[in-house]
């Protein structure tokens, strides 16, 4: 059987140095796989730029029968189509408009530096076969990293803003970095106690990426084993494998072209654990259900990936979720890890003070520690049902914490 996938990737990328575009680069990048599958082994060939399929399937028959075993069954009958690509904009438009970003933040605010990258991106993705396989996925989106800088400063950064969208918004950005550098000139006291910690849901969910993978689970290696199908976390508490190409910037089938049916994108449901995230090879490996999460170049293996992960939103907003008080978002937390008992600790370099919808002031250099059964457990507040843009435009996760000052 003969299995093709293409991909595409053109970019414009603008280079930024203290508030001026001083590179422009320009890539248009196309690689075909040929995976041939057959007799349970599967031998992969690929190229770059304009390719001859049929060469590269004939050279991946002559490496079937040393080729790598594969005993899952491939996809077929099966169309879909993500067409996102909507977004049109010229690369002088694009220039114009971030040059005009750049000046308005400068006249703002004389004394800050913007650095770092501006790219622009359209994505052409699919995979089709001779079993009526035919995925298809197509983006266009622009991806802003702004590393800010006081002139001052002696390191390379010292807050940040980044966000992808389809669109270009300048006065939203404008008012979201005037804030972000506002707030950060505003330097508060150190707050003690029980806090609202406003994080990031991947800071945290990162562990699951670790002890949810198939692979482990079958091993019996998880920190979960043992507590599948009990409620181990909050029952506010659900985790999901997000698929859902507008939100994720991905296509929402995986490398071997699977479409996972719904309710096998929850892992955890109102606490309780329910399954491992898998792709083929595993779940027929270890009696596990296949949630469409196999990753691999055009040209490698399809094999078990990590996954996006999102923690179901609640209906309260971020501000409705702090109930009147003012909570800490962290914005960079550099260092910090989860111990393999699922223990927590980060400095954070970089926080703000916010009632939830504005950026109030810095608060000084802190640390965040504690259990993942406590984050998500008695101290899990919710996910916000709004996004906040100054924070990537993300919905965040808010967990009750002690904060301790550096």
């Amino acid at each position: 059987m003969k299995e093709t996938v293409r991909q595409r990737v053109r970019q414009t990328s603008l280079s930024l140095v203290k508030n001026s575009i001083q590179a422009i680069r320009r890539k248009d990048i196309c690689k075909t796989g040929c995976r041939l599958i057959k007799d349970g082994k599967i031998s992969i060939t690929g190229g770059l730029g304009k390719v001859n399929e049929e060469e590269l399937f004939a050279k991946a028959e002559k490496f079937l029968a040393e080729a790598v075993e594969y005993p899952v069954e491939p996809g077929g009958s099966l169309s879909h189509k993500t067409d996102l690509s909507g977004f049109r904009i010229s690369d002088a438009e694009l220039c114009d408009k971030i040059e005009n970003i750049l000046q308005q933040l400068k006249t703002s605010h004389p004394n800050f530096y913007i650095s770092n990258k501006v790219n622009l991106s359209s994505i052409d993705y699919s995979i089709e076969n001779e079993l009526g396989l035919n995925l298809s996925h197509s983006d266009t989106y622009l991806s802003l990293s702004f590393l800010l800088k006081e002139s001052s400063s002696t390191g390379i950064m010292d807050t940040f803003f980044g966000v992808a969208q389809r669109e270009l918004d300048e006065t939203r950005v404008v008012d979201a970095v005037n804030q972000i550098i506002e707030a950060y000139q505003n330097k508060l006291e150190a707050i003690d106690g029980e806090i609202p910690v406003i994080i990031d849901q991947g800071t945290l969910t990162r562990l699951f990426l670790r002890d949810l993978n198939g692979k482990m689970v079958g091993n019996k290696a998880s920190l979960f084993d043992g507590q599948f199908d009990q409620q181990v976390f909050s029952e506010d508490f659900s985790l999901r494998i997000a698929n859902d190409p507008i939100e994720t910037f991905s296509p929402a089938f995986d490398a071997e072209g699977t479409i996972a049916n719904a309710d096998l994108l929850t892992l955890i449901e109102r606490g309780f654990i329910r399954r491992p995230y898998t792709d083929k090879r595993t779940a027929r490996q270890f009696g596990f259900m296949n949630t469409g999460c196999a990753g691999g170049n055009y040209d490698s293996v399809p094999s078990l990936g990590t996954c996006m992960l999102e923690i179901a939103p609640s209906d309260k907003t971020l501000k409705q979720l702090l109930q009147g008080k003012m909570g800490i978002l962290v914005a960079i937390a550099s260092g910090g890890d989860f111990t393999p008992d699922g223990m927590f600790a980060s400095p954070v370099q970089v926080a703000y003070l916010t009632d939830g919808e504005k950026l109030i002031g810095r608060l000084p250099e802190m640390t965040i520690s504690g259990s993942i059964f406590d984050f998500f457990g008695k101290n899990f507040v919710g996910v916000s049902s709004n996004k906040f843009y100054c924070a990537g435009d993300e919905r965040l996760a808010v967990v009750n914490l002690d904060v301790k000052k550096l």
